[in-house]
């Protein structure tokens, strides 16, 4: 019999959370931030090959993405991915593909 892994739905941070973590007090980037929110979840799902944060790893998750916004905040500009303190995070239930 296969191992049956049941996996949640639903955001992993609030607005709240994320302007916290960014020491955000306006709402002046909202809207940015809601998108770097949007993006930095995708792509860390996207980074390990999954549809949906593995139940019980919610935070792990959470924070790598909340690394990611971070990174994208304060470098507009853009990035090469995802950063490597957030690989680190998650790497451990990356898919990988052969």
């Amino acid at each position: 019999m296969a191992n049956v892994v049941v996996l949640t739905t639903g955001p992993l941070y609030t607005l709240d959370e994320v302007k916290a973590h960014l020491r955000v007090d306006g709402s002046d980037d909202d809207v940015t931030i809601e998108a770097y929110m949007d993006a930095a979840q995708e792509s860390v799902l996207q980074y390990c090959n999954l549809a949906l944060v593995p139940a019980g790893k919610e935070n792990t998750f959470k924070v790598a993405a909340l690394m990611y916004v971070a990174a994208m905040y304060e470098n507009r500009a853009g990035l090469d991915g995802l950063p490597k303190s957030a690989q680190l995070l998650v790497n451990p239930y990356r898919w990988l593909r052969v």
